[in-house]
């Protein structure tokens, strides 16, 4: 079960990086693009020391089409995701993600015909279910018609596809030399967001502004997600992409512990409710979530 493992630790990766996001958007930089697009400066970088590193990778071309497409669409769940932060709570966006895995358990049913045992069923919904508890503040609010729901819709749709195409690869190529091929492909992406004039005149008065904290926060913001791929990508190789799909809800397990801490050590930066009664309700989805990942151990 390596798999649980590393789908853990990415998970808690990409946590840290949603609160990060939430920060710059909210805080530095107005526009959902120009910090979509901001994303691919330091990931470049990353991808060129992966190429020092990894060299010319041997892959079938088709399988450099797949791997390359799975990134291209990435940045568009960023920039769907970011442009839900900008319209709602980030304790109400991140519940949001937990479409996802509803729509990765179908797509890898019918295009890997990845049939789960009875008992994986009922650990994945478990852990889909206490994970949308523990993220969400109200269920009425999260599921309330907003324009956040359509765009975390949207990100959820790309997420899947992109989750079975990678399944799929990771089974028939060298892993690390897929996962470059991958990032590449998130980074051009993003960079070919600053095509659009606005993005650059954007982003080019919100690094006058605030200089300092998006040198800092950008890069920092890109490394945790660089290595929530690793582990989360390492998962899906390993494990049943639609069980992989569903720790999702640990995710939001962890940005919620973290944006606790941050309400009490930093409320300038992020505020969540710590009422009695709400953190009640934590403990008992947390407590669905420990059930279903004790299932997955039996």
């Amino acid at each position: 079960m390596l798999w649980v493992i590393f789908a853990l630790i990415g998970s808690l990766f990409w946590a840290v990086a949603n609160i990060l996001d939430k920060v710059l958007r909210t805080k530095y930089m107005d526009s959902s693009l120009a910090l979509a697009a901001a994303f691919g400066i330091p990931g470049m970088a990353i991808s060129l020391v992966l190429f020092t590193i990894i060299g010319v990778p041997a892959v079938s071309p088709l399988l450099m089409f797949y791997s390359f497409a799975s990134g291209i669409l990435l940045p568009i769940v960023v920039i769907s995701y970011i442009k839900a932060l900008s319209l709602e709570e980030a304790s109400r966006v991140v519940p949001l993600w937990h479409i996802s895995p509803l729509l990765t358990i179908v797509l890898a049913v019918l295009f890997l015909d990845e049939i789960l045992t009875p008992l994986s069923y009922m650990a994945f919904a478990l852990i889909l279910t206490g994970g949308f508890l523990v993220s969400a503040r109200k269920i009425g609010n999260v599921l309330h018609l907003s324009p956040a729901l359509a765009y975390m819709f949207l990100s959820s749709f790309f997420v899947a596809i992109a989750d079975v195409l990678l399944k799929y690869i990771f089974t028939q190529e060298n892993f690390w030399q897929i996962l470059m091929i991958l990032y590449f492909g998130i980074n051009i992406s993003s960079l070919s967001i600053f095509l659009l004039p606005k993005v650059r005149k954007d982003f080019k008065n919100a690094f006058k502004a605030h200089r300092l904290g998006l040198s800092l926060l950008i890069p920092v913001s890109s490394i945790l997600g660089f290595f929530g791929h690793i582990f989360y990508n390492r998962a899906i190789l390993l494990g049943p992409v639609s069980l992989v799909s569903v720790f999702v809800g640990f995710q939001s397990l962890f940005v919620l512990v973290i944006a606790a801490f941050l309400s009490v050590k930093l409320p300038m930066f992020i505020k969540e409710s710590l009422d009695l009664k709400t953190m009640g309700a934590k403990t008992i989805a947390i407590m669905i979530m420990m059930a279903g990942l004790y299932l997955l151990g039996l």
